[in-house]
């Protein structure tokens, strides 16, 4: 390369750096913004691969899935047929332990023990009133009100 050349291209190269760096202090911010994206599902995995966060339609609607390091769900949020709309939080090893949700009577509250077995909850019934059950851990009512 001649030496005209190079004084060429290194002052040209030095302008770009002094408007990139200097003048124009917001370039490193400005990256392209979509305002929509259109997808039937949206994977994301961490450092390793793994998926963590999973993003996705069936015929009731949408549905976000939390796995934790292990694979398991951790938080599940969704629309489906019984529940028309459902939010559940999972043990470590994949167990539903708590739950809220909508069906053709109103709202629903679960809990559960950590095997997931229910043993608390509280509905809207049929005729729009309250009530709270309690059960334990083999599955057998032993309370609830009214």
């Amino acid at each position: 390369m001649k030496k005209l050349e190079r004084i060429f291209l290194y002052t040209v190269l030095a302008i770009l750096v002094f408007y990139v760096f200097l003048v124009d202090g917001n370039v490193e911010s400005q990256g392209v913004i979509q305002e929509e994206i259109w997808a039937r599902s949206i994977v994301i995995v961490n450092d390793a691969g793994q998926s963590v966060i999973w993003l996705s339609t069936d015929e009731y609607g949408g549905k976000i899935q939390v796995y934790n390091k292990d694979g398991n769900t951790v938080a599940y949020m969704g629309a489906d047929e019984e529940y028309k709309g459902m939010m559940s939080v999972y043990n470590k090893t994949g167990n539903p332990v708590a739950a809220i949700g909508a069906n053709k009577d109103g709202g629903t509250i679960g809990v559960c023990n950590k095997a997931g077995d229910p043993v608390a909850g509280i509905i809207a019934n049929k005729d729009g009133d309250g009530r709270i059950g309690v059960w334990n851990k083999s599955g057998k009512r032993i309370g609830s009100l009214p």
